[in-house]
């Protein structure tokens, strides 16, 4: 198989108070292993900038089959997909003594920054090779009827990056500070990505729930829904 591969190893720093490690940890890992992959093709975020171009995550899902602990040893895997029309599918997977306990998959957009337009598939040639995507369904889920107003959540220093907005892998943080999480994990977790989270904004965050699955929506000040998400938690 052509796809990318990082070993990693869970810091005791990105655990939380049950000795799990955090899926927003687990998510940086499969992200770095796609974006060193891109750096190898002289594709890193600094060169595709020059060129004026940056992508954006649009939708990912993920899931977890075991729980994971500090210092475990584990292999990162990337890999792009056969992609159509204005969207980029890129598969990935997370290893752990041979076995597969984490999978994900994701929809990413490509914005030409300079006239804020997005850049289709067929006009963009990504030298990698393209392989089958994951039996893993990012089909689109449903929010409850009922949504309540659980709390404000201020996009500070520590989950701003460079662009100046709140950065993908850290929603699952935000939604986990709103979740019952003593002795649970997070199992599985799909996140839409609307707009993003500007430095210094405060985001609205409302949650729902129907049949043990919880459901998040997040709006920013202006009004405009950043972000929502689907997520179904397990024993530990």
């Amino acid at each position: 198989m052509n796809w990318y591969e990082r070993e990693v190893e869970v810091d005791v720093h990105e655990v939380d108070f049950n000795g799990v490690c955090r899926a927003s940890a687990l998510m940086r890992y499969i992200q770095t292993a796609a974006q060193c992959q891109l750096t190898e093709v002289g594709m890193s975020y600094d060169e595709l900038k020059a060129r004026g171009r940056a992508f954006v995550l649009a939708r990912i899902k993920l899931e977890f089959t075991e729980t994971v602990r500090a210092y475990d040893r584990l292999t990162a895997i990337s890999f792009p997909c056969e992609s159509r029309a204005f969207s980029f599918l890129r598969c990935y997977k997370l290893v752990k003594d041979g076995r597969t306990i984490g999978r994900a998959v994701s929809v990413w957009a490509l914005l030409d920054t300079e006239n804020h337009s997005l850049v289709r598939v067929n006009n963009f040639e990504l030298p990698l090779p393209l392989l089958e995507p994951l039996d893993l369904s990012l089909s689109f889920f449903r929010l409850p009827s009922e949504m309540k107003e659980v709390g404000k959540y201020a996009v500070s220093y520590s989950v701003v990056d460079q662009n100046r907005h709140m950065n993908n892998t850290t929603y699952p943080d935000m939604y986990s500070n709103f979740l019952p999480l003593e002795n649970k994990r997070i199992a599985e977790i799909t996140i839409n990505y609307n707009k993003e989270a500007p430095a210094g904004d405060i985001l609205t965050v409302y949650r729902g729930e129907s049949d043990g699955v919880y459901y998040f929506r997040t709006v920013r000040g202006d009004g405009a829904v950043n972000s929502e998400a689907e997520i179904r938690l397990a024993d530990i």
